[in-house]
């Protein structure tokens, strides 16, 4: 197309409505805003917020160049939608920091929590009397059934369930008195 027939082309846009160079620069207005925005919906969104805003517009005067209005109107819109996405990505960037940040808190609070109770726990089984722990530790650390530790230890089964319900009573009253 040559220089004149681009001039033409822009003087017939001149005397037009918006309405109708939008609608003929319509598939021109979507691949310029898709240099900007990547989804299809975000473009058709844009083209039609465009449309409306010049629509607006020209309602209150007459646009004198409404190929250039419309164009420009598109650009604006454009970065404005990329911006508002921009501090979108970056709130969810500073939630997903802050998040982090408080789970590692919590987990360094949790874990601390958890070495006191342990710590608590060993103290409770270390106050057991002797026959009373060996029995407690087998059953809890060893996981040994009930049969087991009494051929172990070379006494009853009922004296292995005594014994265990003792340890498990004495730690639990011993926890309690320590924690409050």
């Amino acid at each position: 197309m040559t220089n004149t027939n681009l001039l033409s082309s822009e003087q017939d846009y001149s005397a037009q409505s918006v309405s109708t160079v939008f609608l003929e620069c319509n598939p021109f207005l979507k691949r310029f805003l898709s240099r900007f925005l990547k989804h299809e919906q975000d473009v058709e969104d844009v083209a039609q917020e465009v449309y409306l805003k010049a629509f607006s517009a020209e309602k209150g005067s007459p646009i004198k160049q409404p190929k250039a209005f419309l164009f420009s109107i598109a650009k604006n819109l454009a970065i404005n939608e990329l911006n508002r996405k921009a501090r979108r990505l970056t709130s969810y960037i500073e939630e997903c920091q802050v998040t982090e940040l408080l789970e590692s808190a919590a987990t360094t609070e949790n874990e601390n929590e958890a070495d006191q109770s342990v710590g608590l726990y060993c103290e409770a089984v270390a106050a057991l009397p002797e026959k009373y722990r060996r029995v407690f530790l087998l059953k809890k650390v060893h996981g040994l059934q009930h049969k087991e530790i009494a051929q172990r230890l070379n006494i009853s089964l009922s004296s292995v369930e005594k014994h265990l319900r003792y340890g498990v009573f004495s730690c639990r009253t011993y926890i309690e008195q320590r924690t409050g």
